[in-house]
């Protein structure tokens, strides 16, 4: 029986020294600055990501009335990943099958994308200027800009129609609170913004805009984290993505997808099943031997399925 480090290969950028420090988000998807082909080589399918992937294309090809997803997950990583995932796929048509299988049963070739993180606290437009500068129509907008005023549901569909668009919005919490400070007119640029949003979800829903999918990762978890003022506007918003998005949770918990995602990031090449087998059978005997000893009052067999799920 060989022993773990032969059976197992790691990916040699799990060894380099900066590795963890690699945090992927939006604004390298939107920069450009991802390799797709490597994203999808160390990164699992989840069933959450699947749905998403399978959905937004649909949508894209106007097969689907389901225009927002809002994406929930308690642990970090997951909303960012799965927006990646999708954006990557949308500017790369080549990898969609091999990635999606038989869930990419549309024809389509590249599909705009438009993203906003939280972190740009500095947007000198607002989201809705970063959104239509990326879009390539910045001067579209040029009546919001100055003063700063969120676009109505009928300037959005005349900024977004056209080709398949995907827009992703992540980690607003951020910015919505550095926004609460800025003042506009008897106002501030939270609310601003909170009524830019909500605009656009309502326009999202218009027959002219039926190829544009949106999603925003989950506000709700940062609530008791938040002042008073803060924690209203981000359920305004929320309330108002909750209206007619549909939810997704990216990594399930009660699943075994957490084993998956380890073993994809990080090994380049496991053990072929018969190999696994043998192993937890041989951790089942010990487990075996222990229990006739009244070491342990493990169940073997449930301790090989264990191991051979987790291996």
């Amino acid at each position: 029986m060989k022993p773990l480090q032969q059976l197992c290969d790691p990916r040699e950028s799990i060894f380099e020294e900066d590795y963890k420090d690699t945090v992927l988000d939006i604004t390298n998807l939107i920069d450009g600055k991802i390799s797709a082909r490597e994203f999808f080589e160390t990164n699992y399918v989840t069933d959450g990501m699947r749905t998403l992937l399978r959905e937004g294309f649909r949508r894209f090809a106007r097969r689907s009335e389901k225009s927002t997803f809002l994406l929930t997950q308690s642990m970090g990583g997951g909303k960012t990943h799965n927006m990646i995932a999708l954006g990557l796929l949308a500017q790369n048509p080549e990898l969609r099958e091999e990635v999606m299988g038989s869930d990419y049963d549309v024809d389509l070739g590249k599909v705009r994308v438009a993203g906003f993180t939280g972190r740009e606290s500095d947007a000198p437009y607002g989201i809705w200027g970063s959104i239509a500068e990326q879009l390539g129509k910045r001067d579209q907008f040029s009546d919001y800009y100055s003063p700063l005023q969120a676009p109505g549901q009928t300037a959005w569909i005349e900024l977004l129609k056209g080709e398949p668009l995907l827009i992703l919005l992540d980690e607003l919490p951020p910015y919505l609170r550095d926004a609460k400070s800025k003042t506009i007119g008897d106002s501030n640029l939270a609310n601003v913004t909170t009524t830019a949003l909500s605009n656009l979800l309502v326009a999202a829903n218009k027959g002219e805009l039926d190829n544009v999918c949106i999603v925003i990762s989950s506000l709700q978890a940062t609530y008791q984290e938040e002042s008073k003022e803060i924690s209203e506007v981000l359920r305004t918003l929320e309330s108002e993505v909750q209206r007619g998005a549909v939810h997704l949770e990216p990594v399930s918990h009660n699943t075994n997808e957490i084993y998956h995602i380890l073993r994809t990031r990080i090994f380049e090449e496991l053990p072929e099943e018969n190999k696994v087998q043998k192993i937890a059978r041989g951790y089942a005997d010990a487990v075996e031997e222990a229990k006739q000893m009244d070491v342990t009052s493990e169940s073997p067999e449930t301790y090989a399925t264990r191991l051979t799920e987790s291996y």
